[in-house]
Protein backbone atom coordinates (compact mmCIF):
# COMPACT_ATOMS: atom_id res chain seq x y z
CA UNK A 1 0.00 0.00 0.00
CA UNK A 2 1.47 3.09 -0.92
CA UNK A 3 1.09 6.51 -1.09
CA UNK A 4 1.23 7.67 -4.82
CA UNK A 5 3.10 11.19 -5.60
CA UNK A 6 -0.21 13.18 -5.63
CA UNK A 7 -1.14 12.12 -2.07
CA UNK A 8 2.27 12.67 -1.20
CA UNK A 9 2.12 15.87 -2.29
CA UNK A 10 -1.06 16.69 -0.36
CA UNK A 11 -0.70 15.25 2.83
CA UNK A 12 2.97 17.25 2.92
CA UNK A 13 0.77 20.74 2.53
CA UNK A 14 -0.47 19.61 6.00
CA UNK A 15 1.78 18.14 7.71
CA UNK A 16 4.00 21.42 7.00
CA UNK A 17 1.36 23.03 9.15
CA UNK A 18 0.70 20.50 12.10
CA UNK A 19 4.56 20.58 12.63
CA UNK A 20 5.32 24.05 12.22
CA UNK A 21 7.89 23.29 9.10
CA UNK A 22 8.94 24.02 5.87
CA UNK A 23 7.30 21.98 2.91
CA UNK A 24 10.55 20.27 2.17
CA UNK A 25 10.47 18.93 5.33
CA UNK A 26 7.17 17.79 5.24
CA UNK A 27 7.57 16.54 1.90
CA UNK A 28 10.45 14.56 3.23
CA UNK A 29 7.74 13.78 6.23
CA UNK A 30 5.30 12.27 3.36
CA UNK A 31 7.71 9.92 1.71
CA UNK A 32 8.73 8.55 5.15
CA UNK A 33 5.02 8.01 5.97
CA UNK A 34 4.92 5.97 2.27
CA UNK A 35 7.67 3.83 3.34
CA UNK A 36 6.09 3.23 6.66
CA UNK A 37 2.90 1.97 4.94
CA UNK A 38 4.67 -0.07 3.32
CA UNK A 39 6.77 -1.99 5.61
CA UNK A 40 3.77 -1.90 8.83
CA UNK A 41 1.22 -4.65 8.83
CA UNK A 42 -1.67 -4.94 6.53
CA UNK A 43 -3.77 -4.03 9.09
CA UNK A 44 -2.26 -1.05 10.39
CA UNK A 45 -0.89 0.38 6.78
CA UNK A 46 -5.14 0.83 6.60
CA UNK A 47 -5.78 2.48 9.03
CA UNK A 48 -3.02 5.03 8.70
CA UNK A 49 -4.31 5.40 5.00
CA UNK A 50 -7.60 5.66 5.86
CA UNK A 51 -6.00 8.80 8.09
CA UNK A 52 -4.63 9.91 5.26
CA UNK A 53 -7.31 9.63 3.38
CA UNK A 54 -9.74 11.06 5.51
CA UNK A 55 -7.63 14.18 6.88
CA UNK A 56 -6.72 15.33 3.29
CA UNK A 57 -10.62 14.93 1.64
CA UNK A 58 -12.63 15.95 4.12
CA UNK A 59 -13.01 19.66 4.64
CA UNK A 60 -16.38 20.02 3.46
CA UNK A 61 -17.45 17.99 6.42
CA UNK A 62 -15.72 19.76 9.11
CA UNK A 63 -15.47 23.70 7.62
CA UNK A 64 -17.62 23.75 4.62
CA UNK A 65 -14.89 23.82 2.21
CA UNK A 66 -15.82 21.64 -0.90
CA UNK A 67 -11.53 21.10 -1.38
CA UNK A 68 -8.74 18.94 -0.80
CA UNK A 69 -6.95 20.31 2.73
CA UNK A 70 -3.39 21.03 0.93
CA UNK A 71 -6.17 23.69 -0.99
CA UNK A 72 -7.55 25.49 1.53
CA UNK A 73 -6.35 29.03 2.44
CA UNK A 74 -3.72 28.70 5.82
CA UNK A 75 -6.18 30.37 8.12
CA UNK A 76 -8.85 27.50 6.92
CA UNK A 77 -6.52 24.89 7.27
CA UNK A 78 -5.70 25.80 10.86
CA UNK A 79 -9.76 25.85 11.45
CA UNK A 80 -9.57 22.78 9.94
CA UNK A 81 -6.99 20.78 11.65
CA UNK A 82 -8.36 22.59 14.90
CA UNK A 83 -11.84 21.05 14.24
CA UNK A 84 -9.50 17.52 14.02
CA UNK A 85 -7.52 17.63 16.94
CA UNK A 86 -10.28 18.91 19.42
CA UNK A 87 -13.30 16.42 18.06
CA UNK A 88 -15.68 15.30 20.35
CA UNK A 89 -15.56 12.16 18.10
CA UNK A 90 -13.07 10.20 19.21
CA UNK A 91 -12.63 8.65 15.74
CA UNK A 92 -11.84 11.50 14.55
CA UNK A 93 -9.83 12.35 16.95
CA UNK A 94 -7.70 9.29 17.34
CA UNK A 95 -7.59 8.81 13.23
CA UNK A 96 -5.71 12.36 13.33
CA UNK A 97 -3.11 11.31 16.19
CA UNK A 98 -2.59 8.50 14.90
CA UNK A 99 -1.24 9.97 11.87
CA UNK A 100 0.47 12.66 13.44
CA UNK A 101 2.04 10.13 15.79
CA UNK A 102 3.55 8.34 12.95
CA UNK A 103 4.46 11.65 11.09
CA UNK A 104 6.52 12.28 14.01
CA UNK A 105 8.63 9.66 13.91
CA UNK A 106 9.71 10.77 10.26
CA UNK A 107 9.39 14.26 11.45
CA UNK A 108 12.14 13.21 14.16
CA UNK A 109 14.13 11.31 11.56
CA UNK A 110 14.74 14.53 9.36
CA UNK A 111 18.63 15.28 9.57
CA UNK A 112 17.63 19.09 9.57
CA UNK A 113 15.25 18.73 12.69
CA UNK A 114 17.55 16.43 14.62
CA UNK A 115 20.52 19.12 13.50
CA UNK A 116 17.95 21.97 15.35
CA UNK A 117 16.93 19.83 18.10
CA UNK A 118 21.09 19.14 18.68
CA UNK A 119 20.27 15.24 19.31
CA UNK A 120 23.25 13.77 16.53
CA UNK A 121 22.69 11.37 13.87
CA UNK A 122 20.00 8.50 14.11
CA UNK A 123 21.91 5.22 15.36
CA UNK A 124 20.14 3.32 13.20
CA UNK A 125 18.46 3.82 9.95
CA UNK A 126 15.96 2.21 7.65
CA UNK A 127 16.61 1.50 4.09
CA UNK A 128 14.55 3.08 2.33
CA UNK A 129 11.17 1.84 0.19
CA UNK A 130 11.89 -0.87 -2.50
CA UNK A 131 10.32 0.08 -5.92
Amino acid sequence: MRLGPDAQRRIAVVLADVFGEPIDVARDIAVFLDGYLQRAPARAALGIRLGVWAVTWLPFALVGVPLPASALSPATRERYLARWAHSRNYILREAFYLLKAIALMGWGAQPSVRARLDVGPLAVTQPGPQA
